[in-house]
């Protein structure tokens, strides 16, 4: 049985790596890194954005090449060189993304990987594919957590689709399974869901490698924990001895922990007679019903409610992704109308959304998704200044603690705490009036955590930005939010000063009224 995260011990680990080295030009992602993951236990794999946990997961899933090391699985020695033959040998990743063809049904992608093995098989199926769909989710205990099988996933919601990924890893029968975020788009109660599913899998010897920086629930189902730092193995250990603080203080060193207390320290609200920049008086659209809702000059304003209750729908109708069915939207004392997001832009509204995926631009540089909305004003006549727009992209780069080798350097090669610092930045360069952010650090790690938040109160607290966050985390919401807006089947069910904790929250968002205020 293996002892330590070297894979010394008795037995073989189910997946371990030995000397494994990877570099993206100057980067060094990972640097002579050796682990074990035992079968039939759940090893956290903690660590900063940065650390190098995706690029490990990467590399033992045939999606990358090390440049040096080896692994091996169960003993023996294994090189995969596509995904696919890493999940036909029993290594499966459910990815932070979902990868999922949006024009296809939830079953076609369940059994998406059935076409890379037999050609035009899983299509050329699909109505038998819905019934095998629907025997797995009930097989599994996830019938009642998605919709049909026979549904466009492109009508699925940020949560549903991240549970399509999760099924779909779940029957390849996997012996190692990859859990790289997998629940920041799920509701507690879904977490709980997977969780089961999670000791089921231990339970039947699975090795199970979760990486998530919702440290509670990590230590609520882990047997081992290790902790990657710059690209290093710093410590491994069962988690009474490396605990939550103890982790927090191995993955994130003396000065993240100073920016935390810095944002701790920090909790002023917007001056009484403050101008409100943005209000909403009995709007309705689609999902939601009568919203009445302003955020004044250097407020941090929180939406919380539960996936689903509408708080998405609200801010895209706002910047104007979605029609306004009734009601009105005020800007600065005006009454408005935005039919688009760049309308929203030009009246000083800044909108960053949920999904990474669908805001950065993959196959461009670091510098042009920073600058990219602000294009247009690096230039004269139609014409962009590439000198203007370096510099300027440096410059946000730097205000905004942006980890990377150069501007020059492509967005994918950030981790995806980078990428979103790249997406706030971009937000801020058109030094807008309101900002409005769907889930700000889904998938962030806690130190960077604690640095958006400082960066958040620095530009509402002090620079008078009225900024309006929504977030299914209700810590996150109680810890940055000056005022708490609860949506709850599409209507406001609370919006009152951020003073009486999380009980009232809770009990807004469920329809109770015990706790409530």
């Amino acid at each position: 049985m293996t002892t330590n995260a070297h894979g010394d011990g008795v037995t073989p680990a189910a997946l371990a790596v030995a000397g494994l080295a990877k570099s993206f030009g100057p980067v060094k992602a990972l640097r002579d890194v050796s682990l074990a993951f035992p079968a039939g236990q759940v090893t956290g794999l903690l660590g900063e954005n940065g650390a190098g946990k995706s690029t490990l997961i990467r590399l033992c899933s045939g999606e990358m090449r090390p440049d040096e090391g080896r692994l091996t699985l169960a003993g023996k020695g294994v090189s995969f060189g596509t995904p696919l033959e890493a999940i036909a040998a029993g290594v499966v990743v459910v990815h932070q993304e979902p990868l999922l063809i949006s024009e296809l049904t939830i079953a076609d992608n369940l059994f998406l990987y059935d076409l890379g093995e037999r050609p035009g098989y899983a299509i050329a199926r699909r109505g038998e594919n819905v019934q095998r769909a629907r025997e797995l989710l009930d097989r599994l205990g996830m019938a009642d957590y998605l919709p049909d099988p026979a549904t466009l996933c492109r009508d699925l919601s940020a949560a549903s689709r991240q549970m399509v990924d999760i099924v779909r890893a779940l029957s390849r029968q996997p012996k190692v399974l990859f859990l790289d975020e997998p629940n920041s788009s799920l509701t507690h109660e879904e977490s709980e869901r997977l969780f089961s599913v999670v000791k089921r899998l231990r339970a039947d010897g699975v090795a199970v490698v979760l990486v998530s920086h919702r440290l509670a629930e990590v230590f609520s189902i882990v047997d081992h924990v290790i902790v990657l730092r710059d690209g290093t193995f710093v410590a491994a250990g069962p988690p009474d001895e490396i605990d939550e603080k103890r982790a927090v203080a191995l993955m994130a060193g003396e000065r993240k922990r100073a920016v935390v207390a810095e944002v701790a320290a920090d909790r002023r609200g917007p001056a009484a007679d403050a101008e409100v920049a943005l209000e909403l008086k009995g709007l309705t659209g689609e999902g939601f019903t009568d919203v009445d809702l302003t955020v004044r000059r250097g407020e941090i304003v929180g939406m919380s409610g539960l996936v689903g209750a509408g708080r998405t729908e609200i801010a895209e109708t706002v910047i104007g992704m979605r029609p306004v069915v009734r009601g009105s939207i005020v800007v600065g004392g005006r009454r408005v109308r935005i039919p688009g997001p760049g309308r929203a832009q030009k009246l000083g509204i800044a909108y960053v959304a949920e999904e990474r995926r669908t805001e950065v631009f993959h196959a461009q540089t670091v510098g042009y998704n920073l600058t990219v909305r602000i294009l247009s004003t690096l230039g004269r006549l139609g014409w962009v200044s590439a000198r203007r727009a370096g510099a300027t992209a440096r410059d946000l780069s730097r205000r905004f603690g942006v980890k990377a080798a150069s501007t020059e350097a492509p967005i994918t090669s950030l981790s995806g705490g980078n990428q979103q610092k790249v997406l706030l930045a971009r937000a801020l360069a058109a030094k807008p009036q309101v900002l409005i952010l769907d889930e700000p650090t889904r998938g962030v790690d806690v130190g960077t955590k604690a640095e958006i938040y400082a960066t958040l109160r620095e530009l509402a607290h002090r620079e008078g930005l009225a900024v309006w966050f929504i977030s299914s985390e209700l810590e996150e919401v109680v810890e940055l939010a000056d005022r708490v807006v609860v949506v709850r089947q599409g209507q406001v069910t609370l919006d009152a000063p951020n003073n009486a904790g999380p009980q009232p929250i809770v009990a807004a968002a469920m329809g109770s009224t015990e706790g409530s205020t």
